[in-house]
């Protein structure tokens, strides 16, 4: 019998060698990011859509109609999303509001990190995981920096969240046969995800498409289940209330049909031309999709998508907007000519400020901008078109 001789601890490993120094380092760092997340948004602080979703929890708990909840707080908005969506944040409705807070807070904070790996992974696919995760911790901390972050994290949205799920799908960062999956839960919390399912399509990942498909389809048949009349509700008239999330001419709505309903003056009349503007978008919007995806650009791809899917969508509030922050880490990593280091810094700037808060808004001001108050009252839909332009137009 041979007997191995022992190997000696690698230097800055602890216990049994698995925690090295640089795991240490990233675990801290990732934790004190979170740390300062919950202190700059802490527990006592009131997240206004996290209320709407407590509200819609507590009634899956109590068998009350998740959809008029919302009436025991006059202030309160009406709950917009599917059943589905209200099962999975049922837990919310068990915890005492401070600790709600604090754990949507920590789950943004972490959901941040996540995404900021991933980009890093996507723009650096020969760097090691170290390094990854480190650039990574630095982007989801430079993304507080951005308008769409902050505001994710002051309403207490599951933006962020939404966006990490899909990003850990669509980059590969699951087994093969569960491609597709993420992105199916994901459209059936929100909807709008959707728009990742004709990606798959239009990039022939048929496979993924259709899991994505059927598992959207799972999470619709649950909903039913669960909560058939709220589901009927939902699926027969709510899908189709655009005012019930609040009003489309709204500052915040960035949308091409905010876009329109703000330049006519009102929300009247708009729909011919919201469907041409769709259908422009659509198509111009998913050429360029499979060009960047044929040519490799991987993240490009799913970032024009993205793009395509804020602009179509009815409602598109300035906290939907985090895509910014992975299209700004691409940008700037592409910043080598005059007119890239440009479309970097407008998208940076566009967002970093959250341009449309500048212009007048609420009591239909919105309806009366002019002069500079028009771009800035539009700019996030203003970038993104530019974007998809001179993606659009780009040779190489």
């Amino acid at each position: 019998m041979t007997i191995s001789p022992v190997r000696p601890a690698h230097e800055g490993a602890v216990g049994n060698g698995r925690i090295t120094r640089p795991v240490l380092a990233l675990s801290l760092a990732a934790a004190a990011f979170v740390a300062v997340c919950v202190a700059i948004w802490p527990p006592t602080k009131d997240l206004y859509d996290l209320r709407v979703y407590v509200a819609a929890a507590k009634a899956v708990l109590h068998g009350q109609d998740i959809y008029t909840a919302h009436h025991a707080s006059p202030d309160l908005l009406g709950y917009t999303y599917p059943p589905f969506a209200a099962l999975l944040m049922a837990p919310l409705g068990f915890l005492p509001t401070g600790a709600g807070r604090a754990l949507m807070t920590a789950l943004s904070a972490l959901a941040l990190l996540v995404i900021g790996s991933v980009t890093f992974r996507a723009l650096k696919p020969n760097w090691s995981t170290h390094q990854v995760l480190a650039a990574g911790i630095a982007l989801g901390a430079a993304g507080l920096a951005l308008e769409p972050v902050r505001m994710t994290f002051h309403y207490g949205q599951i933006n962020l969240m939404l966006l990490a799920i899909l990003m850990i799908d669509l980059f590969g960062h699951l087994p093969h046969r569960f491609r597709g999956v993420l992105i199916g839960i994901a459209t059936g919390i929100k909807l709008t995800p959707g728009i990742f399912i004709v990606y798959l399509l239009v990039t022939r990942r048929y496979r993924e498409a259709a899991t994505a498909a059927a598992t959207t389809a799972a999470t619709m048949l649950v909903g039913f289940l669960a909560m058939p009349d709220a589901a009927w509700k939902f699926w027969s008239t709510y899908v189709f209330d655009p005012t019930r999330p609040g009003s489309s001419t709204l500052v915040t709505n960035q949308a091409w049909r905010g876009v329109l309903g703000r330049l006519n003056g009102g929300p009247q009349g708009v729909e011919p031309f919201w469907i041409l503007a769709i259908l422009a978008t659509l198509a111009i919007g998913f050429w360029t999709v499979r060009r960047a995806f044929d040519r490799g650009r991987l993240l490009e791809s799913v970032l024009l998508t993205a793009a395509v899917g804020l602009l179509i969508s009815p409602i598109s509030w300035s906290a939907h907007w985090v895509w910014a922050l992975p299209a700004c880490a691409l940008l700037w990593s592409r910043a080598t000519t005059v007119s890239r280091v440009g479309l970097a810094a407008l998208t940076t700037v566009t967002f970093g400020i959250g341009l449309p808060w500048l212009a007048p808004y609420l009591d239909d001001r919105e309806l009366h901008h002019h002069g500079f108050e028009l771009y800035l009252g539009n700019s996030y839909a203003i970038c993104a078109a530019v974007l998809l332009i001179a993606a659009w137009r780009r040779r190489a």
